[in-house]
């Protein structure tokens, strides 16, 4: 998923964008920013063949106050257009959830749009490590009253932690120094769907689920993100990484249970980020399929983790299928 300013442009300032290259599209302001993302479920044999299951992209533009101005699936989904006019905080994924039909629930197109409000989120990082980079005061970039609203909201902002501390002193929110992405496609050239070069000053997140059925009622799954941003010399580096490993039992009819799950922090930005990590054993002995409504309850505050938050709803709303699949045969 590849979020930037329309047309391709490069982010400008803060809180700006190309606001004339894109009209609105049901909300009555211009779009400021693109988000196009794209899925596919691979099925590998035991013999090393792969077949394509399924495959989805989309392009969406919200305005300046992060309502969903457009709209484009592929294919084309009918009742995605009922998000129109949906700011991508609170509140979009409830009205998705309302808007979906039973049989698309789980679906790849599902999926990516569940994920809008995450893209919208890192996306503020682009426009803040630029603004940075070009000499703008740190301070001038925080946005008003964000202390009371992101202290102990996840363990990389718990009271007294480095981000807490560094806006409380008019330091602004520290930028991390980003390490260089790393090859995520190894020797295996089907590992992820073609996707071009990331442009300069756009942000990237990548997902992967890998679902592998182990005989006598055991999966194994392991799953990973990786937000990523263009550097003006092309090199794309990595602010957030983790992945996951669990292991599943299956139970009755209901869908499999965790027996184990591990998360493994790779990169993060702040110090307190990767304590958020151990939280996620508390998730084993509950139903897989229980993941997207369990895990805000269970992972929550400095207990928690926003974006390995994401992965494991990710994780809870599309691996059943793909376990269902590869243990019927």
């Amino acid at each position: 998923m590849d979020i930037g300013p329309p047309d391709g442009g490069h982010v400008a300032a803060p809180r700006s964008g190309r606001e004339e290259a894109l009209s609105d599209a049901g909300c009555g302001a211009p779009v400021i920013m693109v988000v196009s993302g794209a899925a596919r479920e691979l099925r590998t044999s035991v013999g090393g063949a792969s077949t394509v299951v399924d495959a989805t992209s989309i392009e969406a533009g919200f305005d300046g106050a992060r309502r969903l101005a457009r709209l484009e699936t592929r294919p084309h989904a009918a009742w995605s257009q009922e998000l129109l006019g949906q700011r991508s905080g609170g509140g979009f994924r409830r009205a998705l959830n309302a808007s979906v039909p039973q049989k698309s629930v789980g679906s790849l197109v599902w999926q990516v749009l569940d994920d809008l409000p995450a893209a919208l989120l890192i996306s503020g990082y682009s426009w803040m490590r630029l603004a940075r980079l070009a000499g703008q005061d740190p301070a001038g970039l925080v946005p008003p009253e964000v202390l009371p609203r992101m202290t102990d909201l996840c363990s990389g902002w718990r009271d007294g932690g480095v981000a807490v501390e560094s806006v409380r002193l008019g330091r602004g929110v520290p930028v991390q120094d980003c390490p260089p992405a790393t090859d995520l496609g190894g020797s295996d050239p089907e590992a992820w769907h073609s996707m071009p070069v990331l442009r300069a000053d756009w942000m990237r997140r990548r997902r992967c689920v890998d679902v592998s059925p182990l005989g006598n009622g055991t999966t194994e799954i392991w799953a990973m993100f990786r937000d990523t941003i263009a550097e003006s010399d092309g090199a794309e580096v990595v602010l957030h990484e983790y992945s996951l490993s669990l292991s599943l039992v299956t139970s009755d009819d209901e869908g499999p249970l965790i027996a184990t799950v591990e998360a493994t922090p790779h990169v993060l930005p702040f110090p307190e980020c990767p304590a958020a990590a151990t939280a996620v054993a508390a998730l084993a002995g509950h139903r897989l399929l229980a993941l997207p409504s369990l895990v805000p309850h269970v992972l929550e505050g400095v207990g928690s983790c926003t974006h390995l938050n994401d992965l494991l709803r990710s994780v809870g709303g599309g691996a059943p299928s793909m376990v269902a699949a590869g243990t019927a045969g």
